[in-house]
């Protein structure tokens, strides 16, 4: 394929610039006029190998997940999408037709979330798909949530249900038959959900103190808002949320299921702290406004740093630090 016949491709898939766009794709940089909120700015690199394997994704699944992870990351700063600059390093044995699904699966995803693509880069690569995406977000100044803002007393409450992803990715690369909870866990990993109506829900009826998205995994994750906000957590394992795409797995993999949930990335589900006399509420009002529950797991229990995990049996263990993590050895 040649470079600027793809980059006119692109362009056409992705159509003309959007409200406050006034320059998209094709010149050296897009340009558009800010709106009257704080600018959020998030990026994400995915490598071939690392983040996803050919021989059971799709390019148009490449593509979406790629965006959603950023879109995620927007959500758990109490913001919307917005504007996407998505690049693309193209192995040898790429085609103009994969080009075009994974566009259009990044598409997609822009469309569901009111985002947009307003440029990128095309380049070849010797070996191998990297998919680069930046996002820019807008958030109101009073709804701005970061890790660093949990306070001893808050509850710990998490979306949805853990352990899916990567009871998922377990299925597929050890090729389990599409039987029980193994086809929803392989669509869990595949084509992950990013929370930002449940963001907005939570936003408008607690006060959110600290979010992340479960990215890494809840055991990393959580971690991250336990050294941010210099703080002790403690969950507890019996209220975390099992996916039942997860146990299922988990039972034909003869693990725990909470293993699976600890450990699960890629879940894009929220971690969020907020006061604990707020959870009641604000789990009723974010499953009646989007489906989705959310379920008290722990709390902020002292000033210092760490976390831990409480058993069955009230034992409380140091919890380790589970999922993926770059550049480990």
């Amino acid at each position: 394929m040649a470079e600027f016949d793809l980059i006119e491709r692109i362009r056409k898939a992705i159509g003309p610039p959007g409200h406050g766009t006034l320059v998209g794709l094709g010149d050296d940089a897009a340009v558009y006029k800010p709106p009257g909120q704080l600018e959020l700015i998030t990026c994400d690199a995915f490598v071939e190998g690392v983040h996803f394997r050919r021989d059971y994704v799709t390019f148009e699944e490449i593509g979406a997940k790629c965006m959603v992870a950023n879109v995620s990351d927007v959500a758990a700063m109490g913001g919307f999408p917005a504007r996407a600059v998505l690049s693309i390093c193209v192995p040898p044995d790429m085609t103009d037709e994969d080009v075009d699904a994974l566009y259009r699966g990044a598409l997609d995803v822009c469309r569901r979330y009111g985002a947009e693509i307003v440029g990128g880069d095309t380049v070849s690569s010797p070996s191998g798909l990297v998919v680069s995406v930046a996002l820019t977000g807008s958030v109101d100044r009073d709804h701005v949530v970061t890790r660093a803002g949990a306070v001893v007393g808050d509850a710990i409450v998490v979306t949805g249900a853990l352990g899916g992803s990567e009871a998922g990715l377990r299925a597929l690369t050890q090729g389990l038959p599409e039987e029980g909870g193994v086809r929803d866990a392989k669509r869990r990993h595949l084509t992950p959900v990013p929370r930002i109506a449940e963001a907005q829900a939570l936003i408008e009826v607690a006060t959110p103190h600290a979010m992340i998205d479960v990215s890494d995994g809840l055991s990393s994750d959580v971690w991250h808002i336990a050294e941010e906000s210099s703080v002790g957590i403690a969950l507890d394992a019996d209220s975390i949320p099992l996916a039942p795409c997860a146990v299922d797995v988990a039972e034909r993999l003869g693990i725990d299921p909470l293993e699976l949930a600890l450990a699960s990335g890629e879940e894009f589900e929220l971690v969020v702290a907020i006061p604990e006399n707020e959870v009641e509420r604000t789990a009723e009002h974010v499953e009646a406004v989007t489906g989705t529950g959310v379920t008290c797991i722990g709390g902020v229990v002292g000033a210092e740093m760490g976390c831990t995990l409480v058993r069955p049996d009230g034992v409380a263990d140091l919890l380790v630090r589970g999922g993926y993590e770059h550049l480990s050895e």
